[in-house]
């Protein structure tokens, strides 16, 4: 056992070595960077665990950090958030993100309720000081955000961390069973696990988890409180100026080759669709240029989801260049084509769009969301297509049968609904940890 323990320690220090050799090698860079093209300078000081002063809301309440990676992780903070707020009420709540895009999007969702940070540095004279600075009383990291100095700097100073929402790829899995005395001297800083699958559980005791701290208990991103009202996606269709029954196609948080992968699903569905509109969500607005000129090379027009709403719609393909529009966008949606899946991304939130009572179509590359694909096929409300052409032939299947294509709808909200749950429960798991350190003579609860 202390032949084990040495051994992880000694893994620990040569990563202690090299995050100050990649930081030092590229912080100048980064920094010239930086200045040239004006990017990244917002929230620099953060990163470095320069923080301003905190405003806690009673002195006495839990100071609760929830980390979250990026836009996906800031939709599983979010459903937490809601249920924390219920179940304390005065407790000061921390998010950090590590992307721009999540930042942006995570302050404008929660507002000023909630403190928004950018992530630390995972050095350990940036966690010492983060920790300082944050004095947080639980660090809950979403999915699988695993950071070695900052989880050291917690376990030392006595705050627990929990784990929420956690997967465990085959391919991280397979990565990190490399180092299991590392793997499971870090896993013992966390003092709960919550996973989405039994399979993920599996994977987190087999890297060195110990299996009592383990519990399954689904995905929070299927929590989240959606209008999935007739009015919201009537209110989507007629800025699009849709007739009544005129079809829509939404493929939403498109990447990389997808937008010009799917003109020829398009093209193919008009041929028996000839009012067909297809609007475009890529995931990364800031692509919007990239993808108007790819278009147009290809012969196409492209209206701006914001021309339309305040010019009108001039064209049958919409790129959607605002966040916070595809949720309604799917309610409005006569078919859905959710992306990140025909070319390796590992695919988005399925969920989001069944629970709008519409079947959803994904190409082969889910392992993000493989329990949503796993629930939807079993329900035969998800459908995966392995090419455009394969997806057009899909929705034109579904346009000619259309009672059993609204059959398959009323099994997808039926299956969103049913997975909803997953964020009380893991709220209630931080409720037991923070309850676990007041009897341990920390703090209480307020």
């Amino acid at each position: 056992m202390e032949q084990d323990e040495g051994h992880a320690s000694l893994l620990y220090q040569v990563y202690k070595l090299i995050s100050y050799l990649a930081v030092a090698a590229a912080l100048p860079i980064f920094l010239i960077y930086a200045l040239i093209s004006g990017r990244h300078l917002n929230g620099l000081a953060e990163r470095f665990g320069f923080f301003a002063p905190l405003s806690i809301n009673h002195e006495n309440s839990p100071r609760i950090w929830l980390h979250a990676a990026s836009v996906g992780e800031v939709q599983v903070a979010r459903a937490l958030i809601n249920e924390l707020r219920q179940a304390l009420p005065n407790a000061t709540l921390i998010l950090s993100t590590m992307t721009e895009q999540g930042q942006q999007v995570a302050r404008r969702q929660l507002g000023d309720d909630v403190r928004c940070i950018y992530a630390p540095l995972d050095l350990p004279i940036v966690a010492r000081l983060a920790v300082k600075k944050l004095r947080p009383t639980a660090y809950i990291c979403l999915e699988t955000e695993l950071w070695p100095n900052l989880l050291a700097r917690l376990q030392h100073d006595n705050v627990p961390a929990v784990l929420l929402n956690g997967r465990l790829s085959e391919r991280s899995f397979k990565r990190y069973r490399l180092a299991p005395r590392f793997m499971a001297s870090l896993l013992d800083c966390f003092s709960r696990i919550a996973t989405i699958r039994p399979a993920d559980a599996e994977r987190y005791i087999a890297i060195g988890a110990a299996p009592q701290r383990v519990a399954i208990l689904g995905n929070a991103k299927y929590d989240l409180h959606i209008d999935a009202t007739p009015e919201t996606a009537g209110r989507y269709r007629e800025r699009l100026q849709l007739t009544a029954g005129q079809p829509m196609l939404v493929a939403g948080s498109t990447h990389g080759d997808e937008e010009t992968m799917l003109v020829e699903t398009f093209r193919r569905a008009k041929r028996s669709l000839p009012d067909l509109v297809m609007v475009v969500a890529p995931r990364h607005i800031e692509r919007i240029d990239e993808i108007e000129a790819a278009y147009r090379v290809l012969g196409l027009e492209a209206n701006r989801f914001s021309h339309c709403k305040t010019a009108g719609r001039t064209a049958d393909i919409v790129l959607v260049d605002g966040m916070g529009e595809l949720t309604g966008l799917y309610g409005a949606a006569s078919y859905i084509f959710c992306g990140g899946s025909l070319v390796n991304r590992g695919g988005h939130n399925l969920m989001e769009a069944a629970i709008w009572g519409k079947p959803v179509c994904y190409g082969p590359s889910m392992k993000d969301f493989l329990d949503a694909k796993e629930l939807l096929e079993a329900a035969q409300a998800g459908f995966m297509v392995n090419s455009p052409a394969e997806l057009a032939d899909t929705i034109i299947g579904f346009a000619e049968n259309p009672e059993q294509y609204a059959a398959a709808g009323q099994r997808a909200r039926q299956t969103a609904l049913a997975q909803q749950g997953s964020a009380g429960k893991q709220v209630q798991l931080i409720l037991e940890v923070l309850t676990q350190r007041n009897e341990n003579g920390h703090s209480a609860i307020a």
